[in-house]
């Protein structure tokens, strides 16, 4: 542990230093006038934003060591992996010490969480097809209504391209993984293009743990005139894989089979003065599970379709935003009262940006949904953002938030001889109450941003309650808690060539009853990097430690390296390392995490 410390001391006064060496060369600098829209639902300039927001561009992606998305987040600050072990381990993120039932994932806008257990397995999409992600860390329900209590993740995948160019790459590594992309990409008069297949192969580092997966993504963006577009995008996942279970209750024959379909049509007009956007989804998502050791079989059928519309109106002074979404879910399952449950939700949301002076802005906004299934709720937020100067700005909100009961908490059902598990029709959502403070400063070469966060929950829903009368565990809305923390932020180009990044979130997350700590809570969580880029040459070098954890779980100390080459033009060649020190930990209890291990990859294009 004292090397660990020595280590992460000497990586820490690198990056406080900073070592000007070669300053005066640095071409690449941050700006406060990057582009995003997840925070608002339209674009605005990163110095505009209410809320903390980070951005993983397509160059830092290319950099990460990352085989999913998850991977991508995992050095985030603020943000948490709830990590099964390995590549069929299921992978899924909490923001700011929320559960991960609290977190939307999106992508291109669409809402993907499963309404039958309330999450997303972001180890299923492919990184190759990511062209940017956007994070909301902070509540977001005032926008996007349900399960945006801990923050929003945004991934925005790749459209055609100027040129027309085809992409391989083929990868092999440790337990026998293998994976193979193929992707064709283009753009011809109004019509762009983007076409791929991937395929993933591993043996696992488990017993039981092999994955077989591919992945079908197709994009099309079609030009209507100067100031509209179509896009069509359709994404189908396949992913069959051995379930080994925990170390605590092994299985090794049980196995699960997921298929995932994703349809989204969207228009888009753009002019000077306004803003429109309309779009149609649909998703289905299949599920079966067998485990011969237990006799026991699954089968899970959840399908949404849905309507979102929103526009936005740009005045002298203010912009205002409205919209309304329509969504319809559905659930099959054996493991659901009477088989199958559908249920409607309606909603309305409008947002107000007014520039009350030139460095003052004032952010008002709030949405109503409408759920068949539990009360009505009404989130409503209010944000300020003060903008000293070009490098340095100050913002904070406070508003409400809300997460809904999931198919699985209302209507689950699992009868059995000496433990019964029924859900409760009569929930009510988990609400929150949230408040942040924080600054960002950005020159040509540093970017610094500290945030203060406090959420108070209530009508926290338990999950394993047993009620005594009824003879069975049920879920109750019994919990609440309070979560607080800090982010500090650092990143710094030491020359033209090479920078480091620090993050550093301290988070304490209690039960208000009891004054326990909650879960799966770590109290420190600390990311360190260092990045070498050139045209020819690029490479990472990342450690992660993470302290203080809950249920008295060991501390772990991690380091990541990738290296990046080009041969040719047209041909690439990466190494990646993980787990590099070979450390033996866990992420989530009695899940063990891969040893050291590799992946070498080619890539061409042409």
């Amino acid at each position: 542990m004292k090397k660990v410390l020595l280590n992460l001391a000497v990586l820490l006064l690198v990056n406080l230093l900073g070592f000007n060496v070669m300053a005066e060369e640095t071409k690449v600098s941050f700006t406060l006038d990057e582009i995003v829209v997840t925070a608002s639902k339209y674009e605005e300039k990163l110095s505009e934003a209410p809320v903390s927001i980070e951005v993983i561009d397509e160059e830092e992606i290319k950099q990460k060591n990352a085989k999913n998305t998850a991977d991508l987040l995992r050095d985030i600050a603020g943000i948490d992996v709830n990590d099964y072990g390995g590549v069929v381990g299921s992978k899924n993120i909490s923001i700011r010490g929320s559960s991960s039932k609290q977190v939307l994932i999106l992508i291109d806008g669409v809402k993907m969480n499963n309404h039958q257990n309330g999450v997303f397995d972001l180890g299923q999409v492919s990184i190759e097809q990511i062209e940017r992600i956007e994070v909301v860390r902070g509540a977001a329900s005032a926008l996007y209504g349900a399960n945006a209590v801990g923050g929003v993740v945004n991934i925005i995948t790749k459209s055609g391209s100027q040129e027309p160019e085809t992409i391989t790459n083929v990868g092999y590594g440790s337990f026998g993984s293998q994976t193979y992309d193929l992707i064709h990409r283009g753009k011809d008069e109004r019509l762009g293009y983007n076409v791929s297949f991937s395929k993933r192969e591993s043996d696992g580092h488990r017993e039981n743990s092999e994955l077989a997966q591919e992945n079908i993504f197709t994009k099309f963006n079609y030009d209507l005139n100067n100031y509209s577009d179509l896009l069509l995008s359709l994404q189908y996942i396949d992913s069959d894989k051995g379930s080994p279970g925990s170390e605590v209750y092994p299985s090794s024959t049980a196995y699960q089979d997921d298929e995932t379909m994703n349809l989204n049509v969207q228009w888009d007009r753009k002019t000077e003065d306004n803003d429109s956007k309309l779009a149609f989804y649909y998703n289905d998502q299949e599920r079966i599970y067998e485990n011969p050791d237990y006799n026991s079989y699954s089968k899970h059928q959840v399908d949404k379709i849905g309507v979102d519309f929103n526009q936005t109106l740009y005045y002298d002074y203010n912009k205002i935003s409205y919209g309304g979404e329509l969504v319809r879910e559905n659930v099959e399952s054996t493991d659901i009262k009477d088989g199958e449950q559908d249920s409607l939700n309606k909603a309305l949301f409008i947002q107000d940006e007014w520039a009350i002076t030139n460095p003052l802005k004032i952010i008002v906004s709030g949405r109503y949904d409408d759920h068949e299934g539990y009360e009505a709720e009404f989130s409503p937020r209010l944000g300020t953002v003060y903008t000293i100067n070009s490098k340095l700005n100050l913002h904070a909100s406070l508003g409400e938030a809300y997460r809904a009961p999931t198919f699985d908490e209302l209507y689950g059902s699992y009868p059995g001889s000496s433990w019964s598990w029924y859900g409760n029709p009569d929930l009510d959502p988990e609400t929150s109450k949230n408040y942040e403070v924080g600054m960002k400063y950005l020159d040509k070469r540093t970017k610094v941003e500290l945030n203060l966060f406090k959420r108070d929950v209530e009508e926290m829903i338990n999950g394993n309650y047993f009620d005594e009368d009824k003879g069975y565990s049920t879920a109750v809305n019994i919990d609440s808690a309070e979560i607080s923390g800090i982010e500090v932020i650092l990143v710094k180009y030491l020359t033209k060539k090479i920078s480091t990044d620090l993050n550093y979130t301290y988070l304490d997350a209690r039960d208000k009853k009891t004054d326990k700590r909650l879960a799966s809570r770590d109290y420190h969580n600390l990311n360190l990097g260092l990045n070498y880029n050139t045209e020819e040459i690029s490479g990472s070098l990342n450690g992660r430690l993470i302290a203080g954890r809950a249920e008295e779980l060991p501390s772990y100390f991690v380091v990541d390296a990738k290296l990046n080459k080009k041969i040719k033009d047209s041909i690439e060649v990466s190494l990646e390392f993980n787990n590099l020190l070979d450390r033996e930990y866990e992420v989530v209890n009695a899940y063990p995490m891969p040893e050291r291990n590799y992946m070498l990859k080619i890539s061409t294009k042409f």
